[in-house]
């Protein structure tokens, strides 16, 4: 009889329940009501709701229009309960502070008479935080409970008091409603005539600033709640404001680290891959750490090029003043060769090790790169470098003459031969090193004889019938594709493998940068010795911009500036302003177009008197000038009739 009278005293509270609810849910706008009354008054009703486990506890609070819970963790420590649809905090907007009391106490009752112990209810999430639901953290009580035994007592016996609990909630809602209301109006017209001109022009202004930003920009409160995005990041999303702003950035699904940003009060970085692009996220704190600037920039943005050239360019700095100082610590010059770079390092000790073989060696680089130093220094470090070193520059050979110069002739073997013959290049260099320049102009028919040559240690003058032993060590350079040479079949294949037994590619000047500095005080050093200049030195700001220059033509390139700055300098500093003039005058000429071999001639002849005069036709001057040879300016001259 007493189970039935607690069933149906139980069907009448939660008849009173529903009727609570629909009431305070009838309201267009819930706000937040004494907090311990509301939660303790709660707390009861659940209590009494005679729920015995959480099957019933989800299906109670379905039914009684609370929402939709679901039980999220059950620990002895603490359980856990989210709740989807609070009918107290659905449709309020972000405060920044939890409001659902009375769902809270409502849970806690309830788990209380589960677990057989007073259980209290923490509210960690809610929609008024900028979540999309509640979540309740439960635990153990340590607070006893306001309600004495006899007023328990009380309620347990006479319903009534219940209906008046339920009525006096009803009026302290109403009342604080229109408190709270009639405050915030009072405060708000106290306020608005002295601020709101004030704040439409700092709102304009930051919105303004914000949407001139390349950027996407989002500001993120200590919640994680979007306050503000900029008119970029509206574009990037394609939707209104309304639709980001006063969301959770985990609930929108963004990548963040504002907590570790707010914690820290440090900025962090990172990339992240969107929609196949890729975009930096950068975030920083703000207004002391009370929020979070979010920053998404692509990184094919102006922005992040600008970064990148700068980050490069302070890389070159660093490289040049780091190998400055290694140029003044060290005090020995073993080589003619510049080897402060990894790479040229990494060639060097190559070079050392290969030049204690006879092993045929390909040079490869761009032009300019001095492939011919190296093959001297390859010979002066080998077991040959007390025999002859013959330089033989392929492109210089007229093609009817390469088998004699070459292999040389016999006597009569062709009109004008000299009477006793005479010996070829290659024949002259018995016992040492053979360096063949451009290796690549070097006819089809002569290819022949030269592997020969390589292959048997033989050959025949032209003209003649003895056969001659030859001992020599070859080393060849080029800048062709000479792969692609075998292929269409103008460079034989077999040639090819005999002649690259040893590969080493140059790197271009613009690869070694960092050596810039100590190959320019070399060429200056070596230069004004030759010439009888006094000795100069370029100011570290042009130096910064021969760094920072392309090099098209490599080393060589690098020499005839050099010593046309020497040249051309009246002190004993060569300055930046040299060196723009120097380096402009180069790119006027690279730029312009030559469109014929006659062309060519006329502005070779003209450069050639103009420099003659500068120099008042002082030829050893002017070849260095010129960069070339002063036997070469004869020649020239010569050719063009230039009178000197």
């Amino acid at each position: 009889m007493k189970k039935i009278e607690t069933v149906e005293k139980s069907n009448e509270l939660e008849s009173n329940l529903k009727s609570l609810i629909n009431i305070l849910n009838s309201q267009n706008e819930v706000k937040i009501v004494e907090e311990d009354l509301y939660y303790n008054t709660a707390k009861n009703f659940g209590s009494r709701l005679n729920i015995t486990d959480y099957d019933m506890l989800i299906t109670k609070v379905s039914e009684l229009g609370i929402g939709n819970a679901r039980i999220n963790l059950i620990s002895y420590e603490k359980i856990v309960i989210q709740l989807y649809e609070c009918f107290t905090c659905k449709d309020m907007k972000y405060t920044g502070k939890p409001v659902c009391f009375f769902e809270g106490g409502l849970l806690a009752g309830a788990v209380s008479t589960i677990c057989g112990q007073d259980m209290d209810a923490i509210e960690v999430c809610c929609n008024t935080l900028g979540d999309s639901y509640c979540e309740f953290e439960l635990t153990k009580s340590h607070i006893l409970s306001n309600i004495s035994n006899e007023n328990s007592e009380l309620i347990k016996r006479d319903n009534n008091i219940l209906n008046l609990t339920l009525h006096s909630l009803k009026l302290v809602q109403n009342y604080n409603k229109i408190e709270h209301t009639s405050t915030q109006i009072c405060n708000l017209n106290k306020q608005l005539n002295k601020s709101l001109e004030t704040a439409l022009e700092i709102n304009n202004f930051n919105e303004t600033i914000l949407d001139s930003m390349t950027n996407c920009l989002a500001l993120i409160d200590r919640n994680g709640v979007i306050i503000k995005i900029n008119k970029q990041y509206k574009d990037f999303f394609n939707i209104d404001s309304y639709n980001i702003e006063k969301k959770s950035i985990k609930f929108l699904g963004w990548t963040t680290k504002y907590e570790e940003v707010l914690s820290s009060g440090n900025p962090t970085i990172w990339q992240e891959t969107i929609n196949g692009n890729h975009y930096i996220i950068f975030e920083s704190p703000v207004d002391e750490s009370r929020g979070v600037l979010h920053q998404l920039i692509p990184l094919e943005s102006d922005f992040i090029k600008l970064l990148l050239d700068k980050i490069s360019f302070l890389e070159k700095e660093m490289k040049y003043y780091k190998y400055k100082a290694m140029e003044l610590k060290s005090e020995s010059d073993d080589s003619d060769l510049i080897s402060n770079s990894d790479k040229m390092k990494e060639i060097r000790v190559y070079i050392n090790k290969v030049s204690k073989t006879d092993a045929t060696v390909l040079l490869r680089g761009e032009s300019g790169t001095g492939k011919s130093r190296f093959a001297k220094v390859i010979h002066s470090e080998s077991l040959r470098r007390n025999k002859p070193f013959i330089y033989i520059d392929c492109t210089t050979i007229p093609k009817g003459f390469f088998e004699s110069e070459l292999f040389g002739y016999e006597d009569g073997a062709f009109t004008g031969a000299k009477k006793n013959g005479k010996a070829g290049k290659l024949e002259s260099a018995d016992g040492g090193t053979v360096f063949l320049d451009e290796i690549a102009d070097i006819p089809l028919e002569i290819q022949s004889k030269l592997l020969r040559l390589l292959q048997e240690k033989e050959f025949e003058r032209v003209g003649g019938i003895t056969t001659k032993k030859l001992d020599i060590r070859i080393i060849s350079a080029t800048n062709q594709n000479l792969e692609k040479m075998v292929s269409m079949g103008t460079f034989r294949k077999d040639l090819y493998y005999r002649l690259n037994v040893i590969n080493i590619t140059l790197p271009s000047l613009r690869d070694r940068f960092e050596e810039i500095p100590s190959l320019v005080t070399k060429i200056l050093s070596d230069f004004c010795q030759e010439v009888n200049l006094d000795i100069k030195e370029v100011e570290e700001d042009g130096m910064a911009q021969l760094i920072h220059y392309n090099w098209p033509g490599n080393i060589r390139e690098l020499e005839n500036l050099v010593k046309r700055l020497a040249i051309n300098s009246d002190t004993n500093k060569i300055t930046k302003k040299d060196i723009i003039k120097e380096l402009n005058s180069i790119k006027n000429l690279n730029v312009s177009t030559i469109n014929s071999s006659e062309d060519i001639n006329i502005v070779e002849k003209e450069l050639i008197v103009n420099t003659l005069k500068k120099y008042d036709y002082n030829k050893t001057i002017a070849a260095q000038a010129l960069g070339i040879t002063r036997q070469t300016l004869y020649n020239k001259m010569k050719r063009y009739s230039i009178d000197a």
